[in-house]
């Protein structure tokens, strides 16, 4: 299913949709949109996407601001989060971007809203998924759950089509190896956070807390029965992030570092050629 089935009969005050373009001369009085297809990105573990944008074209009058605020108000209602089925039957969550833009074509007499749109996809198209989990992750997830409580879902780098709401969603993003002498070397791995919740407020609450209690953690036991930990450190808040997982370089809202030093991997003896030398010695 796509964007302009979503919007036909759920936004009776789009006159007509257009995909990519339309004919000048086809503009109406009534409200139009427009949706622009972008090239399809991808990598090989955070998933598809798809990059689209959703222009609502309204004739200049004195109620155009308030006509389109209404319009934006029910075609986001009707796409954000909406989940679609391709023609190749894949599923895909549609997540409407924060970034929106008016503009003013002064020869056209419309004013035009602009609205940002992904469809995303856990997986590549056509690909199946063969990743391994972090054994890092393991222990982040657990610690994140018990953190927060039965009414919130964590989810590792294995992430579902449609994530249950409130979660967490944690992936592994780098992994540095230094070496510390012939002692071994000092493993550094960086995880980033994703939060979906109901609003706004409950993800300010999921990040607040996150971040609040990891930085004031000093390890994070990856196993305890043989006490094993790492060093927390470098938290990290980012506002800014696209707060999706799927965009090529999107460093989740939370981001923490977790340090190890681990000991040099050692080889295997070589066995001797020889286990024992008996010496007798003969008396003349």
């Amino acid at each position: 299913m796509h964007i302009r089935d979503r919007l036909l009969g759920s936004v009776p005050e789009i006159e007509q949709i257009f995909i990519g373009a339309f004919p000048l001369d086809s503009l109406v009085e009534g409200p139009i949109a427009v949706i622009i297809r972008k090239p399809p990105s991808s990598s090989n573990w955070k998933g598809w996407r798809e990059e689209s944008t959703l222009e609502l074209w309204v004739k200049r009058s004195a109620a155009e601001e308030q006509e389109l605020d209404q319009i934006t108000d029910k075609a986001a209602l009707v796409l954000d989060q909406a989940l679609l089925q391709s023609g190749q039957g894949v599923w895909m969550t549609l997540i409407q971007e924060a970034s929106m833009e008016d503009k003013i074509d002064s020869e056209l007499s419309v004013r035009i809203r602009t609205l940002s749109l992904a469809a995303i996809s856990p997986r590549p198209l056509g690909e199946a998924g063969k990743g391994t989990r972090d054994p890092w992750l393991e222990p982040l997830m657990k610690w994140s759950a018990d953190l927060l409580g039965e009414h919130w879902k964590v989810y590792g780098s294995d992430w579902p089509i449609k994530p249950e709401s409130p979660c967490i969603l944690w992936r592994a993003s780098e992994m540095s190896l230094t070496p510390i002498g012939r002692a071994g070397y000092r493993c550094a791995k960086r995880f980033d956070a994703f939060i979906l919740a109901e609003d706004k407020e409950e993800e300010g609450y999921c990040l607040l807390k996150l971040s609040e209690h990891l930085a004031s953690t000093a390890k994070l036991a990856l196993d305890p029965a043989i006490r094993k930990y790492a060093a927390v450190s470098d938290v990290r808040v980012n506002p800014a992030s696209a707060n999706d997982g799927y965009a090529l370089s999107d460093p989740g809202v939370l981001s923490v570092t977790l340090t190890r030093n681990e000991p040099a991997a050692s080889p295997e003896a070589a066995a001797p050629l020889m286990r024992e030398v008996h010496h007798v010695t003969k008396n003349e």
